[in-house]
């Protein structure tokens, strides 16, 4: 496992996070263009396509880190880093608060990840 696979990894958090952040936007957006039907507004609009590309570039990241990280070591990293990440960027950008429980969680997550590095 080399350094560049960890920066991979990261980026594929941060991408991932940033790409669930599009989709809730967009299950929430109103304004869409006539020509979709009712039912596909939440799905098809000018937020969630481009959350679904991200999530896709994550899939094909994620395939090529496997490649040299350990599925052992990658999936925990990323699951609990998106995590901290969502929670982090839907305070900054959907204006979610940090209430107790979610610091609780949140400083319980890192005590994790810092025990299975060390």
């Amino acid at each position: 496992m080399n350094n560049f696979s960890v920066v991979l990894a990261i980026l594929s958090i941060v991408f991932t996070a940033v790409g669930q952040m599009l989709l809730k936007i967009g299950a929430n957006t109103q304004n869409t263009p006539m020509w979709i039907p009712v039912s596909l507004k939440p799905y098809l609009n000018r937020f969630t396509l481009p959350g679904y590309g991200i999530l896709f570039m994550v899939t094909i990241l994620s395939i090529y880190i496997l490649e040299d990280m350990p599925l052992k070591v990658f999936f925990p990293f990323f699951i609990s880093g998106n995590l901290i990440m969502i929670a982090v960027i839907s305070h900054f950008l959907l204006h979610e608060s940090f209430n107790k429980p979610k610091l609780i969680g949140i400083g319980l997550i890192i005590a994790g990840i810092l025990i299975f590095i060390l």
